[in-house]
């Protein structure tokens, strides 16, 4: 992502200094030759100043296109700091703890984890967002570790509910939910 970087902000700054060079004498140099009467079709110098702009906003949209590949790859370190992270996980700890309320998994994300679906969107805030990571699950635990912060995460299915539902795994469950400010074992 750097290469492409500093290849974005070399041409930026090619386009740049070729708004600043006379465009009247470029013409004369490279197209003048190719009429009888150069004067006659020489632009005008709104086409010139024209020109000029539009290599002047090229280059500003390179520089700004820099700027965010710099920044996408971590050069500019815009994240939150561990106290934010911890509030932020603090917080995504309140809502996702149900109480005797149910909530639903979902399935089949051995990667992300149960409930990382969940916990993701809620941790977003200003600045860069942290991401929480499945750093382990046994039974019904799953750790989650979020820029040094562990979020814990036990889930119990409800009792009270059908057969089908345990045969199709569409079971609700009761989440307890615990955050410790280390990364997870």
């Amino acid at each position: 992502m750097i290469g492409a970087a500093v290849f974005a902000a070399l041409f930026a700054l090619a386009f740049l200094a070729f708004a600043f060079v006379d465009h009247r004498k470029l013409w004369w140099h490279f197209q003048a030759s190719r009429f009888e009467n150069p004067e006659a079709h020489e632009p005008s110098a709104a086409s010139f100043m024209w020109r000029r702009l539009a290599l002047v906003g090229v280059a500003a949209f390179l520089a700004w296109q820099t700027v965010g590949m710099l920044r996408l790859a971590g050069v500019f370190g815009s994240g939150p700091d561990h106290d934010e992270i911890l509030k932020r996980v603090e917080s995504v700890a309140e809502e996702l703890d149900t109480g005797e309320a149910g909530r639903y998994k979902f399935p089949g994300l051995e990667d992300e984890g149960s409930w990382g679906p969940f916990i993701n969107p809620r941790l977003q805030g200003p600045g860069e967002d942290p991401i929480a990571m499945l750093a382990s699950k046994s039974g019904d635990v799953e750790r989650y570790d979020v820029d040094g912060v562990c979020l814990i995460v036990t889930a119990k299915p409800l009792p009270g509910q059908s057969k089908q539902a345990y045969a199709m795994d569409n079971l609700m469950y009761s989440l307890k939910t615990e955050v410790t400010d280390r990364a997870c074992e």
